[in-house]
C-alpha cells in the first residue's frame, strides 16, 4: 500500500482544492494517468499518478481543500509492478552492469539537470520495476529518489490505452471545472478540438441547449463556496484593509497628447502610464518599499516589480515585470501584452504572481473613471488609471475639448505622508502630460 501526499503545486502554498477526481475508488490506474484537477490560488492544474496500482481509497471529496502533505490518495501497488522505489540492494546481492528499462514502462519526466541512475539489485528472471514520477523528485530502477528541479513537463499516459469510454471525457483543467460550475456533462457536449478534446468554446455554444427546462420558482437566493484564486484574494484583501491604513490621493490629468502617442505608435497607452510610474518612482523611491510591521522595519528594493492588475475568469491576478525600470515603452509594451496573456490562460509562475513592488490598475478600460483599490499585502503604492474622456479644458489660454483621466493613488500611510504621495503622483501627471518624457529610457 502507498499513500500519495498532496505536494506542493505552486511553490510555497499551503493548500489546495480538489475540484474533481478522474479516479473512483477500485479503478486501476497507470502512471502519470491524471487523477484529479486540483486548483490552487494560481491555476487548475491536472494531478498525475505516481504509482501504478489500484486505488482504495480517496482521502478528499469534490470541493474540499486539503492542506499541503495531506494524505490524498491511497494505492494498491503490490503485483501491478508500479511501486515507485524500492529499498537500497544488499551487498552481497548481485548487481546488474546496466539498468533494464521495462518495455511496459510509460514514459517518464525528463530533468534539466543530470540524474546518474543507480543500479538495481534484479534475480536473472526478474521482471525489472517500471520507473514512477513524483513530484520534484524522479525513482530510477529500483534506486532511491533523487532530487531534481520541479517539474509538470510530464508526458501524460498513452491516450490510446485509456478506456474507449473516457475518451468523449476529455478537457482542459479549466474546461472541466466550468463545465463542472455550470453543470454540464463533458460527454454531452460535442467537442471541436484536436483528438476530441471539449474547448471551452464547445461548453458556450453548447449554452442553454442542455440546460433542463424551470419546473419551480428560482430560489430567493443561492450560495457558493468560495474556492481557489478568489478565497485567496478574499484572504489578502481583507489582510491588507485590516492591517494597513490606507490613505488615498487623485489627479484629473490632460492626456491628450499621451493619447495621441499611443494611437499613432506603437507603445499602448498603459506602458505610456506605465513609464510615467516608473520616472515618478526615481524621484520617490519608497513607493516601492515594504513596511514590516513585526520589526518596524522598511524594506527598500534595488528594483522596480511594477504589477500589473489583469481580470480573468478566475478572478483578479498581480502579474509582475521585474525590473521594469530598465524597460522603454515598446518593451513594456510587450510586457504587458505577454503578462496578460499568460494570466488568462493560467501559465504565470508564482515568482511572476508575488514579486511585485508597486502596481498599477487600468479601471478605466471598464468604463469608470476611477476608484480607491485596496494594496497587496507588502505593497506600499497602487495606482488606478481610469476612464479617458472629452472635458473642456484650459489650454494655451483657451477652453477647448481635450482627453482627460483620473488617477488615484492608494498609499500605505505608514511608508509615505500626503506630501511625498501627492509629490510622486505629480510627478506622474507631468510625464503623462509631456509623453516625450516617458519615451526616454
Amino acid at each position: 500500500m502507498k499513500t500519495f501526499l498532496l505536494p506542493d503545486l505552486g511553490e510555497g502554498l499551503t493548500e489546495s482544492e480538489v475540484v474533481s477526481w478522474r479516479v473512483a475508488e477500485g479503478d486501476t490506474v497507470e502512471l502519470n494517468q491524471p487523477l484529479a484537477d486540483i486548483e490552487t490560488a494560481k491555476a487548475v492544474v491536472e494531478l498525475p499518478s505516481p504509482y501504478e496500482g489500484v486505488i482504495t481509497k480517496l482521502h478528499a471529496a469534490e470541493g474540499e481543500t486539503v492542506a499541503v502533505g495531506a494524505p490524498l490518495i491511497e494505492f494498491d501497488v503490490d503485483g501491478a509492478g508500479g511501486a515507485p522505489a524500492a529499498d537500497a540492494p544488499a551487498a552481497d546481492e548481485p548487481i546488474a552492469e546496466e539498468p533494464v528499462p521495462s518495455p511496459e514502462a510509460g514514459p517518464v519526466a525528463t530533468p534539466d539537470e543530470t540524474i546518474e541512475e543507480t543500479p538495481a539489485a534484479i534475480e536473472p528472471e526478474a521482471k525489472p520495476e517500471k520507473v514512477s514520477v513524483l513530484v520534484g523528485s524522479i525513482t530510477v530502477h529500483g534506486g532511491k529518489p533523487v532530487r531534481a528541479k520541479r517539474t509538470w513537463d510530464v508526458e501524460p499516459f498513452s491516450r490510446t490505452e485509456r478506456p474507449a469510454e473516457r475518451r468523449a471525457n476529455r478537457a482542459m483543467p479549466p474546461v472541466r471545472k466550468l463545465a463542472k460550475e455550470r453543470g454540464i456533462d463533458l460527454q454531452s457536449v460535442r467537442p471541436s478540438g484536436a483528438d476530441g478534446l471539449v474547448t471551452r468554446a464547445d461548453l458556450e455554444s453548447h449554452g442553454s441547449a442542455s440546460a433542463a427546462p424551470a419546473t419551480a420558482a428560482a430560489p430567493a437566493s443561492t450560495r457558493e463556496k468560495v474556492t481557489g484564486l478568489r478565497k485567496h484574494t478574499a484572504a489578502a484583501m481583507s489582510q491588507s484593509a485590516l492591517t494597513v491604513p490606507h490613505a488615498a490621493t487623485f489627479h484629473q490629468v490632460d492626456v491628450t497628447e499621451t493619447l495621441a502617442l499611443a494611437r499613432s505608435g506603437d507603445a499602448s497607452f498603459l506602458a505610456l502610464a506605465c513609464r510615467a510610474i516608473l520616472l515618478a518612482a526615481k524621484r520617490w523611491p519608497d513607493v516601492t518599499s515594504s513596511f514590516h510591521a513585526d520589526t518596524n522595519e522598511l524594506e527598500r528594493f534595488a528594483h522596480v516589480n511594477l504589477g500589473i492588475a489583469v481580470s480573468t475568469e478566475r478572478g483578479l491576478v498581480v502579474a509582475s515585470i521585474d525590473e521594469a525600470e530598465a524597460m522603454d515603452a515598446l518593451a513594456l509594451t510587450a510586457a504587458i501584452k505577454d503578462r496578460a496573456t499568460r494570466a488568462r490562460d493560467n501559465a504565470l509562475s508564482m515568482a511572476e504572481l508575488t514579486s511585485s513592488n508597486i502596481t498599477v490598475s487600468n479601471v478605466g478600460v471598464f468604463g469608470v473613471d476611477g476608484g480607491i483599490p485596496i494594496l497587496n499585502p507588502g505593497e506600499s503604492v497602487i495606482l488606478a488609471i481610469g476612464a479617458v474622456r472629452k472635458m473642456p479644458w484650459a489650454h494655451d489660454g483657451e477652453i477647448v475639448l481635450r482627453d482627460v483621466c483620473t488617477v488615484t493613488v492608494s498609499f500605505d500611510h505608514r511608508v509615505l505622508d500626503g506630501r511625498e504621495a501627492a509629490g510622486f503622483l505629480a510627478d506622474v501627471a507631468a510625464v503623462l502630460e509631456r509623453p516625450s518624457l516617458a519615451l526616454a529610457r
